[in-house]
């Protein structure tokens, strides 16, 4: 019963969907703000962290109303998995394509969590990803992968804020450039997942 019940837990931690959520938060994509807030002398764990939270907390509300989404606009699953594929390609063409943004006109700790928070961790294309999850895979499996990844991007987050004097945005903007690359990938898969449902291929 035990080792059965060990089977049940490990089912339910799913590695490559916790890495998918990660790349699609993309925390590298946030440094740039952080490294504002750092020059301007607010304390960047706190924003780091802070935002990280409110991020996940955004999260957790559409993994609990997201499949309502459906019913309330009368959208199909597919339907959805291709509008959301769009937005996750244009994310992801827009991350490989571009350097690492910067962020001038953000001066103070609240505004600079709030931008953190959404649109950079929680946007669209994460919103779209963990609502046709949820209805794949259920709200309870999607929660729990959902906080593993929030629990890596606090790590990297408050791990890159200890060393913010000696971040070289150009190495962030490489990697980040590298997520955008499998976000394209990701993208493309739900894009063509719907389309062979919607058709029957």
């Amino acid at each position: 019963m035990f080792k059965n019940l060990m089977l049940e837990r490990k089912s339910m931690i799913n590695l490559p969907l916790v890495l998918q959520i990660f790349a699609l938060i993309n925390p590298l994509s946030s440094l740039p703000v952080l490294v504002v807030a750092h020059k301007r002398g607010l304390n960047v764990k706190g924003i780091a962290l802070q935002a990280t939270f409110i991020a996940f907390a955004i999260a957790v509300a559409i993994i609990a109303l997201g499949q309502y989404i459906f019913i309330l606009f009368n959208v199909g699953i597919d339907e959805f998995r291709i509008a959301g594929g769009v937005v996750l390609f244009l994310l992801g063409l827009s991350t490989a394509r571009n350097s690492v943004a910067t962020y001038t006109k953000v001066d103070s700790a609240e505004a600079i969590t709030s931008l953190i928070a959404t649109p950079l961790l929680t946007g669209p294309a994460v919103i779209s990803f963990i609502t046709i999850k949820t209805y794949e895979l259920g709200t309870f499996v999607v929660s729990i992968n959902t906080f593993l990844s929030f629990v890596l991007v606090g790590v990297v987050f408050y791990t890159l804020s200890s060393l913010i004097p000696r971040i070289n945005l150009r190495v962030v903007g490489i990697l980040s450039r590298i997520l955008g690359l499998f976000l394209l990938a990701v993208s493309i898969g739900m894009i063509s997942t719907g389309i062979k449902e919607i058709f029957g291929i």
